[in-house]
């Protein structure tokens, strides 16, 4: 955390005084040369028309991305994408597991909802009567099917159950995290759901909410990056933390609107018979954009800054610092596990719950048990995504699939071993943090043969995808995150998009350094005129 207040500080200390002592002297702007001047000027000018649209971009996008709830109704029409996010062979999560009904019938589902198929997925049926529209909230994360043969469904956002051929809601109280997974508990009590943050233990006439216990000699820090993350967003200090990042969103989409403004009308007045309005709104907006660009300097720089921090190469460093949370802010809570929760099983063979964590796998005998993490040397790599796979094959032996790859662990050994060809997978090579060959976003041992699905390439091991399911919207949340982190550029940008944010972050700043250079030069000249 002392990183962090280190990093944060001098900009809050300007905040106070309006001024930025060391970098941007009062003297050097006011001795400013007037060639300098003119460089200066040349670049604010020429670098902000380069980055307006993206910065408008950065700013809509952020503000759907802010608010997922409100926004998670809304899907984008695959047509008006590009080519490379079309649903082919099964990619891009649509299918995540299966749960099968009777030796011909399968429940397939994944980030679409849920669908009626067989072992070959000859035919697929839309199976998602009850589900909300919005692919958001039919984003599906488990099908299961409890002791007495009640079917379970937990998306995102809501946990339904069967009835007929049509999803029920069932309301969990005081519920405001994401859901995880769920899962059937052994005894036949019911089912457990696992949000990111706490679990419910749910039967057919009661639910019950549980916190799960801190694991032994184990501190709560977190990384660095989450932290930087969640200032970027405002979620730091929830609900008015976010809001006040939308203001400085507002405030960068107008400096983008009144700067493509103030380049276009010179042209416009020149050409023009009648100048005087031109010329006041060029005026107008010259006087507005000089303002409100040297008043949020501060908070703007701050917003571009870590949102730069949170994309390769600035974010490998702060993914690897850990540091306490910040006192008070939302990351400060008295629950361990707060938003680290990711899946959830039953280890017939050891009789005790095994969970997927941002911390790595813990075991634990029941919930009031204090967990024990699982060293990360003898449990297999997965991704800060999160775990797409956890299926137990054959006692003993598990099946773990992320974006870090798919693997067979055996968690009473210790040992992983790769998934295609079992063999032993080196303790020290193991990494969470790069994308593997295989970036797995489903598995399915009910069809003809087990079936691995490629987040990118699906598989062309099943019948070709039929036009229901190939027709499937984006989710407008998906899509502002698609252009938040510069993936929708890689078509045109190739590897270079993984530094979009990097370098567009790069000429961002330095458009909001020179243009506060520029405003103080004007401010300082009328102050030595007066």
């Amino acid at each position: 955390m002392t990183t962090l207040i280190a990093l944060i500080y001098p900009i809050f200390e300007y905040c106070v005084s309006f001024r930025i002592q060391v970098i941007l002297r009062p003297k050097f702007i006011i001795n400013m040369k007037p060639k300098k001047h003119k460089k200066w000027k040349w670049l604010h000018k020429w670098a902000g028309l380069l980055v307006s649209v993206f910065m408008l971009l950065f700013c809509l996008s952020g503000i759907i991305l802010n608010h997922r709830d409100t926004f998670s109704q809304f899907n984008i029409d695959r047509s008006c994408l590009p080519s490379s996010y079309k649903l082919k062979n099964y990619n891009y999560g649509i299918i995540r597991g299966t749960l099968p009904l009777d030796k011909d019938r399968i429940l397939a589902y994944g980030s679409c909802g849920v669908w009626l198929t067989d072992s070959i997925f000859s035919n697929s049926y839309d199976f998602n009567a009850g589900l909300p529209t919005g692919i958001d909230r039919r984003n599906v994360r488990n099908i299961i099917k409890d002791q007495s043969g009640q079917i379970w469904c937990a998306t995102t956002y809501d946990l339904y159950k069967l009835k007929g051929h049509e999803w029920k809601p069932v309301d969990l109280p005081k519920n405001h995290s994401k859901i995880s997974d769920i899962s059937s508990t052994p005894d036949n009590s019911g089912i457990i759901v696992l949000t990111r943050s706490n679990i419910y233990r749910v039967s057919h006439d009661d639910i019950k909410e549980l916190t799960l216990q801190a694991p032994f000699d184990e501190d709560n820090k977190i990384s660095l990056f989450k932290s930087i993350w969640n200032l970027h967003s405002g979620e730091l200090w929830g609900l008015p933390g976010r809001i006040v990042v939308d203001i400085i969103a507002i405030v960068l989409i107008i400096l983008s609107l009144t700067g493509i403004i103030l380049f276009i009308l010179p042209f416009s007045i020149r050409h023009s018979h009648k100048t005087i309005l031109p010329a006041k709104i060029l005026k107008w907006n010259f006087k507005w954009h000089n303002l409100i660009g040297y008043f949020t300097i501060v908070l703007t720089i701050l917003v571009v800054f870590t949102g730069m921090c949170l994309r390769p190469p600035l974010m490998i460093p702060f993914v690897m610092t850990k540091t306490s949370p910040l006192p008070g802010s939302s990351l400060d809570t008295d629950n361990y596990w707060h938003d680290k929760l990711r899946a959830i099983r039953w280890d017939e063979d050891n009789q005790n719950w095994m969970i997927s964590t941002s911390k790595g796998f813990v075991q634990l005998k029941d919930f009031s048990s204090n967990p024990v993490i699982i060293p990360s040397d003898k449990s297999p790599a997965v991704s800060p995504m999160g775990v797409n796979v956890f299926y137990r094959e054959a006692p003993g032996v598990w099946i773990v699939g992320s974006f870090s790859g798919i693997y067979r662990w055996k968690p009473n050994e210790g040992k992983c071993y790769t998934f295609h060809d079992n063999t032993i997978v080196d303790p020290n090579r193991r990494n969470s943090f790069g994308l593997a060959n295989d970036i797995v976003s489903g598995y399915s041992a009910d069809t003809y043969k087990p079936i691995v699905f490629d987040y990118a390439k699906g598989t062309e091991e099943l019948h070709p995808m039929g036009s229901d399911m190939r027709n499937q919207p984006m989710s407008l949340w998906n899509f502002a995150l698609e252009l938040h982190v510069g993936r929708c550029y890689s078509s045109f940008l190739g590897p270079i998009s993984n530094l979009f944010v990097f370098l567009s972050g790069l000429i961002i700043l330095s458009v909001l350094a020179s243009g506060y250079i520029i405003s103080r030069k004007i401010k300082n000249s009328h102050n030595i005129n007066q």
